[in-house]
């Protein structure tokens, strides 16, 4: 098999890339995937977020060395298909500083007509809602300071609002759907389901295609012009060193050849963490409420069936809000979301609870604490090694320290505040900065956000240069969230789907 170009990953970035790149009928593109297709109905329902990741069907559940698993989506359209459905784009502020630590073509103004572009194409929105609990959240934030917007992205302030989410007409949208299922009968695009990228080929010192494993059969795809790993921050490292890119010491551990050295392939990994508070409220108000009973969930159904309306046709969470850890901060440099539901802590799955409730989680959206993920075996079917590490810096613990208390600091003003009977956890027993700190880190987990691990720049060091060729070989590219250094404060889906978007940009210009 040969084509012109074959994209790794069919996620956030992978989609984008090859939708741009098989635009033009006299390019051939394969965009490879190793989950499946999108059959269960409950990943098109914005609220099956919560039942989708109780399940592996659609999931990666890699786990890690401090005995957490982090999740990514196995499935066409990757980690789109089962997140949040957060969109936030980055702060200008934050992509000017990667232009100029990484090199050019990364400011926000190369950034913003990327975002814009995808936006049209997922329709993006906001939507209001129509809930007591979530104007009450926002009467007692304009209360503390905060700017209450409906456009969410538009500032850099302290501010919350509707959260902009991946939702069209009541349902998910994901890359997949936004931009693969439309064009999928392209002649000259083949997208192949149950694909892994075992390794990558090479003629010398240029890679030539990829060794796929399709079932139990490996099959070498040809690549004319180039290979595009989008395999994400996890398994594009693993990717590369398993086909000999890296450090020497990981590469000669697996017993591969040494391709090109590259000593930062796997390291610089930044990946935030969170904390959550859930209270519970007096009234009977809330998701919860209305799904806390069979013939109530019956009810709810029947409504988003006929209307795609209801609770099930909101995001995973409701409310976005960006806040200074402290007055002295410059800007925003923590993210929280809440939801007008509780989660049964009694239940070792993500499960609504039967009484009503407020859920907030928080982080830092810029930390600083390295984590690291390499291979730890030849075989695409070896486990990575993740050494996940968190808040290890002074300016991450400063960070997290005031965030429960901020978030109390509004649930404790009316109007919200007169619905609220108490803090379900963690409680009176977690105030201290000492104590927030070990909370998150013994209660917390990864954002499921992390990035860097084959980072650009522009030191010889640096995994890929500004225009994401990997240093040391020819033919291949990266463009994923495992190429951004630092995070562009908040989620990751919008800036990996704009680095697909550059990515192909850069590709098609130097086609040309």
């Amino acid at each position: 098999m040969e084509f012109d170009y074959v994209v790794v990953g069919a996620g956030a970035a992978g989609c984008v890339v090859a939708n741009r790149l098989s635009a033009d009928p006299g390019r051939t593109v394969l965009l490879a995937e190793y989950g499946g297709r999108p059959v269960s109905p409950m990943i098109s329902v914005p609220k099956g977020f919560y039942y989708i990741l109780r399940g592996d069907r659609y999931l990666y559940r890699y786990p890690t060395r401090n005995g957490e698993a982090w999740l990514r989506g196995k499935v066409l359209g990757g980690s789109t298909a089962v997140n949040g459905m957060v969109w936030t784009r980055g702060a200008p502020a934050d992509w000017n500083a990667l232009a100029a630590r990484s090199g050019p073509g990364w400011a926000w103004d190369d950034i913003r007509p990327a975002c814009e572009a995808i936006e049209d194409a997922l329709g993006i929105c906001a939507p209001p809602g129509d809930c007591e609990i979530t104007r009450a959240i926002l009467g007692s934030a304009r209360s503390v300071g905060w700017h209450v917007t409906d456009d969410f992205n538009s500032l850099d302030t302290e501010r919350i609002g509707p959260t902009p989410s991946s939702i069209a007409n009541g349902k998910r949208v994901t890359a997949y759907s936004a931009f693969i299922r439309s064009v999928k009968k392209r002649p000259n695009l083949t997208v192949a389901t149950r694909t892994r990228a075992a390794r990558l080929l090479f003629d010398g010192h240029r890679v030539t295609g990829v060794r796929v494993q399709a079932g139990k059969s490996g099959i070498d795809v040809a690549a004319r012009r180039e290979v595009v790993v989008c395999a994400g921050a996890i398994e594009t490292p693993l990717l590369l060193e398993r086909s000999g890119i890296g450090r020497p010491d990981v590469i000669r551990s697996l017993g591969v050849e040494l391709r090109a050295e590259s000593p930062n392939v796997g390291e610089r990994l930044i990946e935030q963490r969170g904390l959550a508070m859930q209270v519970t409220l007096g009234n009977r108000s809330g998701i919860s409420r209305r799904l806390d009973s069979l013939p109530k969930r019956g009810w709810e159904g029947l409504k988003y069936l006929v209307a795609r309306s209801g609770p099930l046709a909101s995001a995973g969470y409701d409310l976005v809000c960006q806040f200074k850890s402290s007055p002295e901060a410059p800007r925003p440099d923590v993210q929280g979301l809440f939801a007008p539901l509780a989660l049964d802590t009694g239940s070792a799955e993500m499960k609504l609870a039967r009484h009503s409730g407020i859920l907030f989680m928080g982080y830092p959206i810029r930390p600083e604490t390295p984590s690291s993920v390499h291979a730890s075996g030849p075989a695409f079917e070896d486990f990575p090694v993740i050494d996940a590490r968190f808040l290890e810096s002074e300016s991450d613990r400063n960070s997290i320290a005031p965030v429960l208390g901020i978030a109390r600091e509004v649930l404790g003003r009316d109007p919200v505040a007169a619905l609220v009977k108490s803090e379900e956890f963690p409680g009176s027993s977690v105030t201290t900065p000492e104590q927030v700190i070990r909370y998150s880190l013994e209660t917390g987990r990864g954002i499921y956000h992390a990035v860097g691990s084959a980072a650009m720049g522009p030191d010889d060091a640096d995994v890929t240069g500004p225009r994401l060729r990997v240093r040391g070989v020819g033919g291949l590219r990266i463009a994923d969230a495992s190429v951004l250094p630092a995070q562009v404060s908040g989620n990751t889906a919008a800036p990996a789907m704009a680095v697909g978007w550059r990515a192909a940009d850069f590709i098609i210009e130097e086609a040309r």
